[in-house]
């Protein structure tokens, strides 16, 4: 069943790249193919974005920049909703401890 799963969606995936090689060959504009091509280039920044790694953790697994820009946003949405602990409030509960 699961080789199943993974069989149709490798057909889909590939389906879905032939598609798109489909719609891009009748292109002959050249503004069309430079939308294209800047569009390609976003892609491949983002995806070597979301590989990039920045940093290691101390137990040695490596810190992804897409992973890290996430928490960041994750945090920043916290701080502006008030959902957060200050220094003085975990110094205080650590005490309690």
């Amino acid at each position: 069943m699961q080789q199943e799963e993974s069989s149709q969606e490798e057909r889909s995936i590939s389906d879905r790249k032939l598609a798109l090689i489909e719609a891009i060959l009748p292109l002959e504009q050249e503004e069309d193919l430079e939308a294209l091509e800047s569009s390609v280039q976003d892609l491949q920044e983002h995806i070597r974005a979301r590989q990039l790694v920045i940093g290691y953790l101390p137990n040695g697994s490596v810190v992804l920049k897409q992973r890290f820009l996430d928490r960041l946003r994750h945090t920043l949405q916290d701080i502006k909703h008030d959902e957060f602990v200050t220094l003085p409030e975990l110094e205080q509960r650590a005490a309690d401890w």
